[in-house]
């Protein structure tokens, strides 16, 4: 019985709420209705959006994880050839800042 009540309370706050609304601002009902069944499917249609581009992100996403992947071998036989490279050029500047060094005195 406390739930029956509840339910019929409710029920007619929303119901004198609503009519005290159109009242208000001299709405006729059926374009209350109208206004928002529109709402509601431009939300809707909103939020089927927002997970389409959720999805799309999510694509996008695991294409760049995919191409990181791949890219790892390029990357790591540049920082190997670049290693190399500073091993050999290593005398050469070793020697090039020892002029340098001499000369930051004159």
């Amino acid at each position: 019985m406390g739930l029956g009540r509840f339910l019929t309370g409710t029920t007619l706050a929303v119901g004198v709420g609503l009519a005290a609304y159109l009242t208000l601002t001299k709405q006729a009902p059926l374009t209350w209705g109208k206004n928002v069944k529109q709402q509601a499917q431009h939300t809707a249609a909103q939020i089927d959006d927002i997970r389409q581009a959720k999805d799309r992100v999510a694509q996008r996403a695991t294409g760049l994880t995919a191409a990181l992947t791949a890219a790892q071998p390029v990357l790591d036989d540049i920082q190997t050839d670049v290693d190399k490279f500073a091993f050999k050029i290593a005398p050469r500047v070793s020697a090039i800042q020892e002029i340098l060094d001499e000369h930051a005195g004159e």
